[in-house]
């Protein structure tokens, strides 16, 4: 959702959602190729190098992106970590009335949103990247950046969701409701997407000015799909919405965040 994307090697290897998405059209790195086995390449000689490094272009983001979670940890404004700052209010109890607004939405909306629900369920980072105009290949530096944001972000999700275990899916309210994509394998309350879009493009926002009206509608939008679709309760999105906003003075707390700001900052001049 957030980090996902594609070969991952660890823990997000399945149904990515935050910070394992791939901006695969134009991911640099090597090719793989066959070899024959009567006629190796390995056969043709080629010169030592024992002064090759690893790198920096190298490196995979969604693993580099792994490290920034100890700092994200222990960052501190003030005298609170992120989660003690955070106070999310109690879910509303829910109605009927907000069973009928979903079945409205679905009869009304969700025709003419489904590509976008679709497009949006996995790898939604790569609207940010079409937004923007950028790829991993021309941005590598901001694209890093999304990715520590997204990792953050994953884990705020989760810790988050936690405090409120048995917050069902409207889906699992109303079956009739029919999600046009798989109801994802965790609570309710607040939405991840909403979550870690919000907080994506506060951060980005700071990077790229001239795009902040254009991101904070993004985020909003990708949010609202998830309503439309029958994921999510109207509440889960706004608190998510929120939350994403508040968690970036933390992110700016930690010293990889810092340098990858400055690095991406390079390639918008």
């Amino acid at each position: 959702m957030g980090g996902n994307w594609f070969d991952a090697l660890g823990g997000n290897w399945n149904s990515p959602m935050g910070g394992n998405w791939a901006d695969t059209a134009t991911s640099p790195g090597p090719q793989v190729f066959a070899m024959r086995a009567d006629h190796p390449l390995a056969e043709i000689p080629v010169p030592a190098n024992l002064t090759a490094t690893f790198r920096a272009s190298d490196w995979d983001p969604d693993l580099l992106a792994l490290a920034i979670m100890p700092q994200f940890m222990k960052a501190k404004v003030g005298t609170k970590t992120w989660d003690a700052a955070i106070a999310l209010p109690g879910p509303a109890a829910i109605t009927q009335a907000m069973i009928d607004d979903l079945l409205i939405l679905a009869i009304t909306e969700r025709p003419d949103a489904l590509s976008e629900i679709v497009q949006q369920n996995q790898n939604f980072q790569t609207s940010w990247l079409q937004l923007l105009n950028i790829s991993r290949a021309s941005h590598p530096q901001t694209y890093l950046l999304m990715k520590l944001i997204a990792r953050c972000g994953e884990l705020a999700m989760m810790m988050l969701k936690l405090r409120n275990p048995t917050r069902p899916r409207p889906s699992q309210v109303c079956p009739m409701l029919y999600p046009p994509v798989p109801v994802p394998g965790h609570a309710s309350y607040p939405a991840g997407h909403a979550l870690i879009g919000s907080f994506t493009s506060a951060c980005l926002a700071e990077l790229v000015p001239a795009h902040a009206q254009a991101l904070e509608a993004l985020a909003a939008r990708v949010g609202f799909n998830r309503v439309i679709a029958g994921l999510h309760f109207r509440q889960d999105v706004d608190v998510g919405l929120q939350v994403g906003q508040q968690l970036k003075p933390f992110i700016k707390q930690c010293q990889l965040y810092k340098d990858t700001l400055v690095a991406a900052q390079a390639e918008w001049v």
